[in-house]
């Protein structure tokens, strides 16, 4: 059977096809044998690789307005749905560091030296992981089917150099904040909420990310605040019990299983971010566009 191009994505879609595989433009309004799209024009991530936000006006099912029901509700669902899914990626980055922290840093004097040791390892995993996990969530709402945990991470890699600097750069101006006084600093927590998705998924310079993560958040930051404070509480039922376990056990591969357990359930926030992202670009408010949206 022949074979159609999507012009949107490149995509080889069978004729028939209402949907591209690839990015879920809808193919009968391109043109029946629509040419291959120029090398030029793909991403670092590769030729003919899907990519998030190729037709950003199509709209997601099930994204609404931002409140706080809504998006918790998208952010537990989610978590539940892909659990699996989560949880590899998860495991992949976080098991070394995990077994490295068990087996070296697990009965060390919990000094600054050890806290700053552990805080910036972890900061590394999770930049290593928000980049692929984003990427799955995102073709799983797009199109409805996940992908590859290789796949995820071969697209997470091209966005790791610039989010590494955007977190550094957020986890400073934060630490200044509650330096300062807390307040100060859970304000500026909340006006960064989105520093991750938008550095991931938008293009632009360093500094137009923390500006639209800014104005994204602007207005809705007590909303942003209790979504952070439910879903914490949430995630304390299963890291507290985690961490009294983890702390009177002398079984490393036990130790290495709750703590990745525990590393697990804290990419419910990742995923809370990324909801919150996608909520707050469906809620009309002036200047609220989608231009700047990868390609």
């Amino acid at each position: 059977m022949s074979n159609t191009y999507c012009i949107q994505c490149g995509a080889v879609n069978q004729i028939g096809d209402n949907d591209c595989v690839g990015c879920g433009s809808y193919l009968a309004t391109q043109p029946t044998y629509a040419a291959p799209v120029a090398p030029s024009d793909w991403t670092a991530a590769g030729p003919h690789e899907w990519q998030p936000f190729r037709d950003p006006h199509r709209p997601l099912p099930d994204i609404q307005s931002f409140t706080i029901g809504h998006v918790l509700a998208l952010t537990l669902r989610l978590f539940a749905t892909h659990l699996w899914l989560i949880g590899k990626i998860v495991f992949l980055v976080v098991t070394p560091f995990e077994i490295f922290k068990a087996m070296t840093l697990l009965h060390a004097p919990q000094d600054w030296q050890t806290f700053s040791i552990t805080t910036l390892l972890r900061l590394m995993c999770n930049v290593l992981i928000a980049p692929a996990l984003v990427y799955a969530l995102m073709k799983t709402l797009e199109t409805g089917a996940a992908p590859g945990v290789n796949e995820s991470f071969r697209w997470g890699l091209t966005k790791i150099g610039r989010l590494a600097v955007c977190a550094a750069i957020s986890g400073a101006l934060e630490l200044v904040g509650y330096a300062l006084c807390v307040i100060p600093g859970i304000i500026v927590s909340l006006a960064l909420a989105l520093v991750y998705p938008v550095a991931i998924l938008e293009r632009g310079s360093l500094g137009e990310v923390f500006s639209r993560s800014s104005e994204l958040t602007r207005g809705y930051r007590w909303e942003i605040f209790g979504a952070y404070f439910v879903l914490g509480c949430l995630t304390v039922i299963v890291s507290v019990p985690a961490s009294f376990l983890t702390n009177n056990l002398d079984s490393v591969p036990l130790v290495v299983f709750l703590a990745v357990a525990t590393d697990i359930t804290q990419q419910a926030f990742t995923v809370l971010s990324l909801m919150m992202y996608l909520t707050l670009l469906q809620t009309p408010r002036p200047g609220n566009s989608m231009l700047n949206l990868t390609n």
